[in-house]
């Protein structure tokens, strides 16, 4: 409002420094939050219309908004600094918490790590509704209120991206690390581990609760007489677990308990017929331990296979039970939960500083916006009929702006008009006379 009558060089200064400690004192809520942008923005604006010297500019820079307080005193988005963390952090939580509904095992927590995610994504959706229907209901899309809706709707919009984003990936993930790793591990733990089984002494009836077997010495895998099923574009392959390694003709080798329930099993790992099984680790010749299949989808198909071998080699499975034939299925347990573990820890820790850097590279792009005349905190529209409690809610420094702005006006004093039609009266003229006796006329 002052740039239409400037006062001489000096007195604008004044009026600058002036003006940002009026925003400064007279206005704390202007100090810090997202409201120490919109003082930053007004800084930038009074600076640019300005001319400061050196030492006057850096006063400036470290009056009130300046970025040292978390990295250095002179940063080119410092202004903007404080939205930037925020907003940072929003994005962190949203994934956290995303993540955690995700893969934490017990139930009630994730349901409330699921229901702060929803929340928090809810919240910032309702608030780009709210701009849209300010928008189309108070036509704020005009010319005169383009800069202040830019400023104002930056972060709002900016956050509700990076919080789905955040939330999308955190639930994609979770879900991919509970069910390759996490699920299989808890689901391993629970079943009885066993040691030095026999298969030819041992009956399947005795091991259906097992979890994790180190079968006894001698135990092997007949990978030239398996078994398999074809179904939808995928081999299902299984082979029989023997204590001598090697499956034989008639009655040779036959356990003692008449059946062979022990079985590894694979999918797309062979062909059919199976005569050449390589699943698991097949080229290990110290591989001699199963973990239990917890493949449920592939269960049924293994059943089948196992049908065709009995078929093929006259043999009998009364109770088949499907292992994933490996070295050391203790040791590979553990590499599970280490797996998911680290990975967790590290996709915990990545959104922090690449959500950090987004929100920085957004801040010093509003920082130009600003100093282009692009966006600008100033001349804050009127909030909409019936959206007030929103702004009130989803805008609180917009609404805190456009108030204190109708203060200012309203405490402005006021004159009267000058009388312009008084003006254009012709006024009398007296006229003396100069003779005696003779009066004046006008």
């Amino acid at each position: 409002q002052v740039s239409t009558h400037l006062p001489p060089a000096h007195a604008r200064k004044a009026c600058v420094f002036r003006g940002l400690h009026e925003c400064r004192t007279c206005s704390p809520r202007l100090s810090s939050g997202w409201s120490g942008g919109v003082c930053a923005a007004l800084a930038m604006i009074l600076k640019q219309n300005n001319n400061l010297s050196k030492d006057e500019d850096e006063h400036m820079e470290d009056s009130f908004y300046s970025f040292r307080r978390l990295l250095m005193s002179h940063s080119v988005w410092a202004p903007f600094s404080s939205h930037a963390v925020a907003t940072t952090f929003q994005v962190e939580f949203v994934f956290l918490s995303s993540y955690g509904a995700f893969t934490i095992a017990h139930v009630p927590i994730a349901v409330i790590c699921g229901i702060f995610a929803i929340g928090m994504v809810a919240y910032w959706l309702c608030a780009v509704v709210v701009l849209i229907l300010s928008i189309v209901r108070g036509k704020l899309h005009k010319r005169m209120h383009r800069r202040a809706l830019i400023f104002y709707s930056w972060w709002p919009i900016l956050t509700f991206v990076l919080c789905s984003l955040s939330a999308v990936l955190g639930c994609s993930l979770g879900h991919l690390m509970w069910y390759t790793t996490e699920q299989p591990y808890y689901e391993l733990d629970s079943l009885q581990p066993y040691s030095d089984v026999n298969p030819a002494i041992v009956p399947g009836k005795q091991m259906q609760d097992a979890g994790l077997v180190d079968f006894s010495d001698g135990v092997g895998v007949d990978r030239s007489k398996g078994g398999c099923f074809v179904s939808a574009g995928h081999t299902y392959c299984v082979a029989p677990i023997l204590f001598t390694g090697e499956l034989l003709a008639g009655l040779g080798n036959t356990p003692t308990f008449g059946t062979y329930d022990y079985f590894a099993v694979g999918v797309d790992c062979c062909t059919c017929p199976n005569t050449d099984f390589r699943c698991g680790d097949w080229k290990n010749p110290l591989a001699q331990g199963g973990m239990r299949s917890l493949d449920y989808r592939s269960r049924p198909f293994y059943t089948l296979a196992v049908n065709d071998w009995e078929a093929v080699y006259l043999k009998e499975s009364r109770h088949p039970l499907f292992f994933d034939w490996v070295q050391n299925p203790h040791f590979q347990s553990a590499v599970m939960w280490h797996t998911f573990s680290s990975t967790s820890l590290l996709a915990c820790l990545a959104p922090f500083p690449a959500a950090f850097l987004l929100t920085v590279l957004a801040a010093n792009a509003l920082r130009i916006l600003v100093q282009g005349s692009v966006a600008s905190p100033l001349d804050v529209p009127k909030p909409p009929k019936g959206l007030e409690k929103a702004w009130k809610v989803f805008f609180p420094q917009m609404l805190d702006q456009y108030e204190e702005e109708r203060e200012q006006l309203m405490a402005m004093p006021i004159t009267a008009a000058p009388d312009y039609g008084a003006m254009l009266v012709p006024k009398p003229v007296v006229v003396k006379s100069a003779l005696p006796g003779v009066a004046a006329g006008v």
